[in-house]
C-alpha cells in the first residue's frame, strides 16, 4: 500500500525515506528543546574527544581517495572538495583534543588557587570536573596563573572550534561547486599541490596553537552571540548552496555519490542548527555530533558504493561534478552540449574521435534518405551526445586494451540509461533523450537496454546505431584493427 500511496502523490518510497530522514533529526532536536526534563545531561570531556575522533574519521577517509582523484584528474574543484574535508578533520579534531585527558584543567587543581582564579577560568567546554576530580592535587601545574591563563585561552578557542571547522568546510564545498574564471581555475590546477601543503599547513598550526598557544587566538570573537549566529549562518548557507548544486547533478546523472554529497550537507546544515541551538553537555548539544557523523558516513557510504562499481576515482570525480554542463543544457545554452560531449571526450581520446565521427555519419545517412532539415538536426545533436551517459563509465573498462568481461560489459550498458536520465531531465536534449536510451538495440530484439524489436526503436535510434557500429568496425580499436568496408557492411547486413 505505501508505494501505491507514495506514487498517488508523486512521491516515490525512497523519496519518502530520504525526507524522513531529515525530518527525525530535527523533531528530536525539537522535542528536547521545547521539553528540556527530556534534555538530560551526559557525557564527559573524555567522551567527547572520543566522540569528535571518530566523527573526524570519515572526513580524513573521504579526503584522501579526492586528493588522490585531484592529482589524477587535476580540476580546482577537486582541491577544494578535497581541503573541505580537510578543513573538517583537522579543526574539528583540535576541538575534541582540547576536552582530552591530556589537556583537561583538573577541577582539585583549579579549587586550589582560589575561588576567584577558579570563577575567572573558562575551562574547555567538554571537561567532566567530577570525572577528573579523582586525580588529585598531583596532577597540578606548576606555575598556577600560567596554567589557569592558559586553560582559560584554550576553553574559548576549543569551544568556536567546532564552529570553526564547520564554516571553513562550508566555504570549501561552496567554492567545489562555483564556476570559477578560467585563470583562477589554471592557476589552482597548476599550484594545487603546493596548495594542499599550505593550506594543510595552516589548519595544523590552528591545532597547534589552539592547544600549546591558545592566548594567540583566543581574541576571536567566534563564542559571542550575534557573530557566532553570523558565522553560523554563512556555514548554513555555503552547505545549502552545495547541496543544491550536487543535487541538480544527481538527478540527472542518478550517481551514488553525487545523491550522498546532497544528502550529507543537509545534515551538516541540520548539525550547525543544533550546534548552535543545542544546550551545552545536554542531549540536544549532543546530536550536533550525530548529525555531522550520519552526514560524513553517508558520503563515505556513497563513495564507497560507487567505487564499487566503477573501480575508478578519476571517473567519480568527474561524475560529481556535472552541474556547469547540466546547468547551461536546462538553459538552453548551445554551448553547453559541446561542454557536456567534451567532458565525456576527456576520458578517452577514442571516445572523442568515435562521437564526432558517428555524430557527422548519422547527419549524412539522414540527408541520404531526404530527412526533413529538424530530423537531420535531431541525428546531429543525439549523434553528437549519443555516448553522454559514459561519463559515469570508469576508464579502466573504456580504455580496456581486449574484450569486456561479463560484468564489465553491464557496466558499460548502464551509459545508455545514464545518458537518456541526462536528457530526459533537460529540457534543451528531451527530444533526443529516447534515441539516446535505444541507439544500442538491434532489430531482432537482442540489444539493450529495453530489447525493443524492429518499428519499435526510434528510427532515428536505428540511423545512429548504423553509424555507431560502423564506426567501431571500421576504425582501430584498443583491442583490434580496424575492420575492411566489406566485412564491416556484412556484419552490419547481419
Amino acid at each position: 500500500m505505501l508505494p501505491f500511496a507514495f506514487s498517488r502523490v508523486g512521491l516515490r518510497p525512497r523519496h519518502a525515506l530520504v525526507a524522513l530522514a531529515f525530518a527525525l533529526p530535527l523533531a528530536a532536536f525539537a522535542l528536547l528543546i521545547e521539553a528540556p526534563s527530556t534534555d538530560l545531561t551526559v557525557g564527559s570531556g573524555t567522551s567527547h574527544f572520543y566522540i569528535v575522533s571518530i566523527v573526524a574519521g570519515p572526513a580524513l577517509v573521504l579526503a584522501v581517495p579526492v586528493i588522490v582523484a585531484a592529482h589524477r584528474v587535476p580540476d580546482s574543484r577537486t582541491f577544494f572538495l578535497a581541503m573541505g574535508f580537510v578543513a573538517m578533520a583537522t579543526i574539528f579534531f583540535a576541538h575534541g583534543l582540547g576536552t582530552s585527558p591530556i589537556f583537561a584543567v583538573h577541577a582539585t587543581a583549579i579549587d586550589g588557587y582560589g575561588s576567584a582564579a577558579a570563577a575567572a577560568v573558562t575551562v574547555p567546554p567538554d571537561v567532566d570536573h567530577r570525572a577528573h576530580a579523582q586525580t588529585g592535587p598531583a596532577m597540578a601545574p606548576a606555575s598556577p596563573v600560567a596554567e589557569v591563563a592558559k586553560a582559560r585561552a584554550r576553553g574559548t578557542v576549543v569551544g568556536y572550534s567546532a564552529q570553526l571547522s564547520l564554516v571553513v568546510s562550508a566555504i570549501f564545498f561552496a567554492m567545489a561547486t562555483l564556476d570559477l574564471p578560467e585563470l583562477l581555475r589554471r592557476l589552482v590546477v597548476k599550484y594545487w599541490f603546493a596548495g594542499i601543503v599550505l593550506l594543510s599547513t595552516l589548519l595544523a598550526g590552528h591545532v597547534y596553537l589552539a592547544l600549546e598557544a591558545p592566548q594567540l587566538l583566543s581574541w576571536l570573537p567566534l563564542n559571542s552571540g550575534p557573530v557566532k549566529w553570523s558565522v553560523g549562518s554563512v556555514a548554513i548557507g555555503c552547505f545549502a548552496f552545495a547541496a543544491l548544486r550536487y543535487f541538480e547533478s544527481y538527478r540527472l546523472a542518478q550517481l551514488p555519490l553525487q545523491g550522498a554529497m546532497a544528502f550529507g550537507m543537509v545534515l551538516l546544515i541540520e548539525a550547525e542548527i543544533f550546534m548552535l541551538e543545542g544546550r551545552l553537555w545536554h542531549l540536544s548539544w549532543w546530536s550536533y555530533h550525530a548529525t555531522m557523523l550520519c552526514g560524513f558516513l553517508v558520503c563515505v557510504i556513497g563513495l564507497l558504493k560507487q567505487y564499487r562499481v566503477t573501480g575508478d576515482l578519476g571517473a567519480i570525480v568527474e561524475g560529481l561534478f556535472l552541474r556547469q554542463q547540466v546547468n547551461g543544457l536546462r538553459a538552453g545554452d548551445p554551448r553547453a552540449m559541446g561542454a557536456l560531449g567534451a567532458a565525456v571526450a576527456a576520458k578517452d581520446s577514442e571516445t572523442a574521435g568515435h562521437i564526432e565521427r558517428v555524430g557527422e555519419l548519422s547527419v549524412n545517412i539522414g540527408r541520404r534518405l531526404e530527412l526533413p532539415a529538424d530530423r537531420i538536426e535531431v541525428l546531429r545533436v543525439a549523434g553528437r551526445l549519443h555516448d553522454v551517459g559514459k561519463i559515469g563509465v570508469p576508464n579502466n573498462i573504456l580504455r580496456k586494451p581486449g574484450p569486456l568481461t561479463a560484468q564489465e560489459f553491464e557496466v558499460m550498458k548502464l551509459h545508455t540509461t545514464r545518458g537518456w536520465r541526462l536528457a530526459d531531465r533537460s529540457e534543451m536534449l528531451a527530444h533526443v533523450a529516447l534515441i539516446i536510451r535505444a541507439h544500442h538495440e538491434r532489430m531482432d530484439g537482442s540489444g539493450y537496454p529495453d530489447g525493443l524489436r524492429a518499428e519499435f526503436i526510434p528510427f532515428e535510434a536505428r540511423v545512429i546505431a548504423v553509424a555507431d557500429v560502423w564506426d567501431a568496425l571500421t576504425c582501430d580499436r584498443p583491442y583490434r584493427k580496424a575492420m575492411e568496408w566489406e566485412q564491416a557492411a556484412a556484419i552490419l547486413e547481419k
